[in-house]
């Protein structure tokens, strides 16, 4: 084989795993959390309002300043700002039934950690917010 044939099999596998490897991963079943390319995608048992309530309560609760809040039947998205400049996003939409979809960033580049910590907080606030 030659440099150039090497070069070319070389390109087509990173152009493969870069569009076959670009979406939010698959999740199973509600109250599930999977961290990926630095973002936490979770699934709630609970509906969009209820869910959009607990993430503004939660991201007061943790003193984090609320910057941005959009909600329709279709989306909601907060954002907030961090003591140390940071941003944290929330994007939620309806999925099937009662469910809905979260998507958690936190910073330029994600923090897990962080995001685990609100996802946790939004978790517990549901218990005490009805749909």
């Amino acid at each position: 084989m030659s440099i150039k044939e090497i070069l070319k099999l070389f390109m087509v596998a990173v152009l493969m795993l870069t569009v076959c490897g670009c979406g939010r991963p698959t999740i199973i079943g509600t109250d599930a959390a999977v961290y990926s390319r630095g973002s936490l995608y979770a699934v709630s048992g609970h509906d969009l309002n209820a869910v959009y309530k607990a993430t503004l309560t939660t991201l007061k609760q943790l003193e984090i300043d609320i910057s941005e809040k959009n909600k329709d039947v279709f989306y909601a998205k907060v954002v907030g700002s961090i003591a140390d400049g940071r941003t944290v996003t929330v994007r939620m939409r309806p999925g099937a039934g009662e469910a809905t979809e979260l998507r958690i960033k936190t910073s330029k580049f994600g923090n897990e950690e962080r995001s685990r910590v609100i996802y946790g907080k939004i978790q517990q606030n549901l218990k005490g917010i009805s749909g």
